[in-house]
């Protein structure tokens, strides 16, 4: 399943990156504005020309019963993001803790500036789940769940990117 959704978000096209390769600022946003349950950053690689990051997160355990049955418990993924210096994106490969051959995820996030302090965010989101039967709605859980995190981030960016 392929989607692209775009936001707003009320700092520079240059702040929106940044913050995006900041460890800390990243912590905060998947915390409080995701409520993910826990957020680890495991590595940032700050090459000549290429950024890398490197976190693990567990999200909240809202999965329907029958994913949870399927996943087990203690689901996380680990995310690597990949910023080539000068560009105006961003892209990552999230990677799960279970069923790995089984679930794919990840997405490029493109900024485009709207004047001096404001920008829109065009993420291109890609997620695959192959399991007979059930992919199509895995899918779906996942977007939906994707798509509250894309809303909740914007409205953070807005009101505390600027700052910190």
């Amino acid at each position: 399943m392929r989607f692209s959704r775009e936001h707003r978000i009320e700092v520079s096209a240059s702040r929106l990156i940044e913050l995006s390769l900041d460890p800390s600022f990243m912590k905060r946003l998947n915390t409080e504005a995701m409520n993910v349950q826990q957020y680890e950053s495991l590595s940032r690689d700050a090459g000549p020309s290429v950024i890398t990051l490197k976190n693990r997160i567990t999200p909240q355990d809202n999965m329907p019963g029958f994913i949870k049955k399927l996943v087990g418990g203690g689901f996380n993924y680990e995310e690597t993001v990949t910023h080539q210096t000068g560009s105006d994106s961003v892209s990552a490969v999230m990677v799960p803790s279970v069923m790995r051959d089984k679930l794919k995820m990840g997405y490029t996030m493109r900024v485009v500036p709207v004047g001096e302090n404001a920008c829109r965010r065009i993420m291109e989101w890609d997620i695959e789940v192959k399991v007979f039967g059930l992919g199509g709605q895995i899918e779906k859980f996942a977007a939906a769940e994707v798509d509250r995190g894309l809303d909740a981030s914007a409205r953070f960016l807005s009101r505390h990117g600027s700052g910190s």
